[in-house]
């Protein structure tokens, strides 16, 4: 059996995810192996503490089966997906009862999976597995279709061979009398800047928290602020997507006084004695000047909803913010590069619905004007 703990690297202070054998003490060095790669790769620290999670339950069924890492195959591989759904109870069943019994979402199961072969894909690359088998293990090749074909000589793209398909689930949106009421309830300038700038940036919960003071420079002018990836913030905050710049189009003006009164009248000195250059921090307390954490974060919204009677998170926030984008007819790929995503797929397979929706409406829209 194997279990996670969280350690602390002596040099930077850093706090990471590192996976042990109960019997030996010692840790599990494939899945060690991985999540240190991944933290170079300036992966987010919840990211890896997922995938250190799935490859634990992945060990679990390995030792279930009696079966050695490098021994996997594709069989395998389908066979713990299956373990997996139903939590690890029964191994064989059909497809019918599959939704009915699953005790893990679609999801998690996928999380699993990506996790793993992004494992063995790193130990192929160091020469620990056989490439090929790796290969025949986690991708499909697929022939690149569309204007490319024939053209580019590179090698075919690869695809996931082994993948539970996720229903697509909308969180919904917050309608603007709903965030202007959330604004509204909150007592301090600080948590309604923070409800400000989730409307309008669209900013993930770790990029709102890890934003620095230098980062928000340009807020006063030209109403910029910049999402910058960094693996030593004190409240462990960090940013997932890519690094960017994003405009406040809406509501500048309104925005720009909350952070004005927020820095004048609110900021602590003893967030300026601590230096740590945050810009969201407690402002009352035994923690008073102290990066404000995601717990703290939690708390606000929890407050809010028993003031106003409305349910609302970071992420509803992000969801708002791209949808609106969408619906006010900005192109998929600049609302792309606002949220951060790494590909164009992500941003349309997440508001698919908001998409079709829209090429319905100009489609009846064109009936009507003919």
């Amino acid at each position: 059996m194997i279990r996670i703990e969280k350690a602390i690297d002596p040099q930077t202070e850093e706090r990471y995810s590192c996976v042990f054998d109960r019997e030996t003490c010692l840790p599990v060095e494939p899945i060690q192996r991985y999540l240190n790669y991944c933290r170079k790769r300036q992966l987010a620290a919840n990211t890896v503490m997922t995938y250190a999670y799935r490859l634990s339950d992945f060990w679990h069924w390995l030792e279930y089966k009696s079966l050695n890492w490098q021994d996997v195959g594709l069989n395998e591989l389908a066979d713990f997906v299956n373990w997996y759904l139903l939590g690890g109870e029964v191994e064989v069943i059909s497809e019918e009862v599959r939704e009915v019994v699953s005790k893990r979402s679609p999801r998690t199961v996928n999380q699993a999976v990506t996790a793993i072969q992004g494992m063995y894909e790193f130990h192929a690359v160091e020469g620990r597995i056989d490439e090929k088998k790796f290969t025949k293990l986690a991708h499909g090749w697929g022939k690149r279709g569309g204007f490319l074909r024939g053209i580019v000589k590179s090698s075919p793209e690869r695809r996931k061979r082994i993948k539970v398909k996720e229903p697509k689930i909308f969180p919904g949106c917050l309608k603007d009398e709903e965030v202007v009421k959330l604004a509204d309830a909150c007592y301090t300038y600080r948590d309604r800047l923070i409800v400000m700038l989730l409307r309008e940036t669209g900013i993930r919960r770790g990029e709102l928290l890890g934003l620095h003071l230098v980062d928000v420079g340009e807020l006063d002018i030209k109403g910029r602020i910049r999402i910058v990836r960094r693996d030593n913030n004190p409240n462990g905050a960090t940013a997932k997507g890519t690094e960017r710049e994003i405009p406040i189009l809406r509501n500048r003006e309104e925005v720009q006084k909350t952070f004005q009164a927020y820095l004048l009248e609110e900021y602590p000195p003893e967030a300026e004695q601590q230096e740590h250059g945050m810009l969201f921090v407690n402002l009352d307390g035994r923690y008073v000047g102290k990066p404000m954490t995601s717990a703290r974060l939690n708390s606000l919204f929890y407050q809010l909803k028993d003031r106003t009677g409305i349910e609302a998170h970071p992420h509803l926030f992000r969801h708002t913010f791209a949808t609106r984008m969408l619906q006010s007819g900005y192109m998929d790929e600049y609302i792309q590069q606002l949220l951060g995503h790494k590909s164009i797929a992500t941003t349309k397979d997440i508001y698919s619905h908001v998409l079709d929706e829209m090429s319905l409406d100009a489609y009846l829209l064109g009936e009507e004007e003919e």
